[in-house]
């Protein structure tokens, strides 16, 4: 039982650094990651496919990251 404690605290903290580093890289002036990446990006995928997948990534990590501190609190770490 430790090491499922140990597991899931390592994806709770993995996930809070994903969470806080993806919502750094968004930018509120609809620059987001597409504008760090500058012209790869609307040649790749274009600027609004980017930062709607980059919001969509977030808001999945987030989820996750809510339902890993539901868990912990449920078991009681």
């Amino acid at each position: 039982m430790e090491i499922v404690i140990y597991v899931l605290k390592f994806v709770h903290l993995f996930l809070c650094v994903v969470v806080i580093g993806g919502v750094l890289f968004m930018n509120q002036k609809s620059e987001g990651l597409s504008g760090i990446m500058g012209g790869m990006s609307q040649s790749m995928r274009g600027v609004k496919g980017m930062d709607e997948g980059m919001r969509r990534f977030i808001t999945w990590a987030g989820g996750l990251l809510f339902l890993s501190a539901i868990i912990q609190g449920v078991i009681g770490i």
